[in-house]
């Protein structure tokens, strides 16, 4: 018998048959199988909007609310990590608008935060008056009349008295070690973290002792402080400064006596007065 062309490609011997039925039994079980075994349909919107927790929003002070208040206005956990981190730090928002620039805060929900921030002055937040702080029932503004030397208040002092963060704590006395002792409650505001306001609310209470012998850090002095010593011109003074420049900040003892010709009296003198690392 002779088979046309195109009813050759239909032709199967009984072998050919047998293994077409077998394969295809074995797919039909394949899907009959997916359909009885096969994993239930995800609602992948679903299951985001599950993970995502409601937004409370209320008004908050980005400079006292606490993790978890964050976390109910929406900002996510790693934020609030860096927020706590930043404020541990000494660091503070001064306005609204600064808490924009948390690391990592997406514009969008600053934007949606923003209505809610409502913040107090800096001063009512890191300052709180000893005697009110200790004896909240009697205060009253006359008792608040305590004073604190800068040269001798050691950090529970400061912890106590001025109720002041703790790592502005550590950086005032890291910066007191290095200069050699306070001149003026003013180089309070050199350190980092202390606000203006904070300060103005401390000047009454801080005080340095007169006559009290200080020994500066040579490495340290200003042109100023070389001045109040009464042991160099002005010509002097700028030569040292410029030697101190030359090397990394740092002058010795004899380097000081060699660039200002000093006599022998005037070199012990000097070494009673200022403190040198080397």
């Amino acid at each position: 018998m002779i088979i046309s062309n195109w009813q050759a490609y239909f032709y199967f011997s009984k072998k050919e048959l047998k293994g077409i039925i077998v394969l295809g039994i074995i797919l039909l079980g394949s899907v009959l199988m997916s359909m009885f075994f096969s994993a239930p349909s995800i609602n992948h919107k679903t299951i985001s909007n599950s993970y995502i927790k409601p937004i409370h929003l209320i008004y908050f002070d980005p400079n006292q609310i606490d993790s978890i208040q964050a976390i109910n206005l929406g900002i996510p956990e790693r934020q609030v990590r860096s927020l706590l981190h930043y404020r541990d730090r000494g660091g503070y928002f001064k306005n609204a608008d600064d808490f924009a620039k948390l690391y990592g805060l997406k514009n969008e929900l600053f934007l949606l935060l923003r209505p809610y921030i409502k913040m107090k002055p800096i001063a009512e937040i890191f300052f709180v008056p000893y005697y009110k702080k200790n004896n909240p029932k009697t205060y009253n503004e006359e008792s608040e009349s305590w004073k604190m030397d800068l040269n001798t208040a050691d950090e529970k002092e400061w912890l106590l008295k001025t109720n002041l963060n703790k790592d502005i704590v550590h950086r005032i006395l890291s910066y007191r070690n290095f200069v050699g002792a306070f001149t003026s409650p003013y180089q309070l505001n050199k350190i980092y973290g202390m606000p203006d306001s904070i300060l103005l609310k401390l000047r009454g209470h801080l005080y340095i002792t007169p006559g009290t012998k200080i020994i500066l850090n040579a490495n340290a002095m200003s042109f100023k402080e070389w001045k109040q010593l009464g042991l160099f011109t002005d010509q002097q003074i700028w030569i040292i400064l410029r030697l101190k420049k030359q090397n990394e900040g740092k002058i010795s003892w004899e380097q000081l006596i060699e660039a200002c010709d000093l006599s022998q009296n005037e070199a012990l003198q000097l070494k009673q007065r200022i403190h040198f690392e080397y």
